[in-house]
């Protein structure tokens, strides 16, 4: 597969199409020296690259509407941590989630082996994949560009090509031919089915035999007995009652969509009504997950110092709450409207 993307000695060893990143649809190949991004929406926006060695952390898990997803932490040049949801949309009666595994199994193993002959290297990421505007000449396709201004942009990962419409002529044939092909198939049923659909109910009667007149000989009349049709019995259709099928609800062995808090033992709820990332638990211990919604997740911790951080995935303003409960108790909680805004919270739960 060619690329207009790739240098020399740089060959592909991943591509995938009809990805969401962060609520943009995009592609990304991955090969044996970087991660390309490509914005789908504006192929005429220059390709971003990942290096390998800013990727931190690499997270799997599933979104609210159960689509894989992949949660990149990623380290930037002034020192803070962008995280990247890559979710793989699944269309009817299909799974993606071989296709996340095998990306995050790809990722980490390039990230470990960079960070250890390079160290952590930061790097550099542009709108669309950081809060920010798009330049004008993507947005618009790239009209009115120079000469000079070519060099930034390339062409899509891989060019969509049109549907192709039968011409009119065709489209009329076809229907004529499905039509004629209808009438045949209801003829030879009427020729097949008609004589046995005619003789039900209706019981065949022999016409009577004429006498023939003999001279010298008295005609013998004979009687006729015309058979009493038989009633039609109409048939009774049974009606069966199908159980009622109740389904049974899954238990997710630590999140539970939000009801009470429980009285006992120490929860993080997290209420955003997009998709999130977010890392939470005890020095040493800490979970990461992806999720959107009200969710509850409990934290294993007992009088100990207790930390979540909570970053939104998109450029909404909606609010972002993080709460800690401890047995039953609003211990800490914090909030944020800022698009892909992050909320940090430290609470001791030690007896004082």
């Amino acid at each position: 597969m060619g690329s207009p993307y790739l240098n020399n000695n740089e060959t592909i060893i991943l591509s995938t199409h009809n990805i969401v990143i962060n609520t943009i649809p995009a592609e990304a190949i991955l090969t044996n020296q970087r991660l390309i991004l490509v914005d789908s929406r504006h192929t005429q926006l220059r390709p971003q690259d990942v290096p390998f060695a800013a990727l931190e952390t690499v997270t799997i898990g599933d979104t609210s509407a159960m689509d894989p997803i992949l949660s990149l932490s990623i380290v930037m040049k002034d020192e803070t941590r962008h995280t990247l949801g890559i979710v793989f949309p699944q269309e009817p009666k299909t799974r993606r989630t071989g296709e996340r595994d095998e990306w995050a199994t790809k990722l980490k193993e390039a990230s470990i082996g960079a960070q250890q002959e390079h160290g952590v290297q930061p790097a550099e990421l542009a709108p669309p994949w950081v809060a920010g505007e798009i330049p004008e000449e993507a947005a618009d396709g790239g009209k009115g560009q120079g000469q000079e201004d070519e060099k930034y942009f390339n062409p899509p990962l891989s060019p969509r090509k049109p549907r192709v419409s039968p011409p009119s002529g065709k489209r009329t044939v076809i229907a004529a031919g499905v039509v004629v092909i209808l009438i045949l198939a209801i003829a030879t049923g009427v020729y097949f089915f008609a004589p046995s659909l005619i003789g039900i109910g209706s019981p065949a009667v022999t016409p009577a035999a004429t006498p023939v007149a003999t001279p010298g000989v008295s005609p013998v009349v004979t009687a006729t007995t015309t058979p009493t049709p038989l009633p039609t019995v109409q048939p009774t259709a049974t009606i069966t009652e199908q159980p009622v099928v109740t389904p049974t609800a899954t238990a997710v062995e630590t999140s539970v969509s939000q009801g009470a808090i429980p009285q006992t033992g120490v929860w993080v709820r997290i209420e955003y009504a997009g998709n999130f990332a977010a890392s939470f638990g005890t020095s040493g211990r800490l979970r990461e997950i992806a999720g959107s919604g009200d969710q509850l997740y409990q934290i294993p911790a007992k009088d100990e110092i207790v930390e979540a951080t909570v970053e939104k995935l998109d450029d909404s303003g909606s609010l972002l709450t993080v709460s800690i409960y401890n047995n039953g108790n609003l211990a800490e909680s914090g909030t944020t409207q800022k698009p892909h805004g992050i909320v940090e919270i430290h609470t001791d739960l030690r007896t004082p």
